[in-house]
């Protein structure tokens, strides 16, 4: 029949396995939260920036077009660039009433 101390030492054995394993239990959730929030940051970056290259390539296009309708270049990318300053004020502003 063991004796109570080998029964204290296999409960002390025990619990170490048991924080030993809490600590990797841990350690794993840690690194599966920091992987999603990675994850999600990187398809929101690479979102964003295909997003303003289209916003680019179509506002040049834009530009292109109006200036040959009005026979000068230059006056489609003034009006696309106040077309953007309007909405950027528009955009300021609103941020005040919410």
């Amino acid at each position: 029949m063991p004796s109570t101390i080998e029964h204290l030492e296999n409960l002390v054995s025990h619990a170490g396995d048991v924080a030993e394993t809490k600590v990797e239990l841990w350690k794993l959730r840690a690194a599966g939260k920091i992987s999603e929030t990675v994850s999600s940051l990187i398809s929101v970056i690479a979102i964003s920036i295909l997003t303003i290259a289209a916003l680019t390539i179509i506002s040049i296009g834009i530009a292109f077009w109006i200036g040959s309708e009005m026979g000068k270049t230059s006056y489609g990318f003034f009006i696309v660039g106040g077309f953007y300053a309007v909405v950027g004020i528009l955009v300021y502003f609103q941020r005040k009433l919410d």
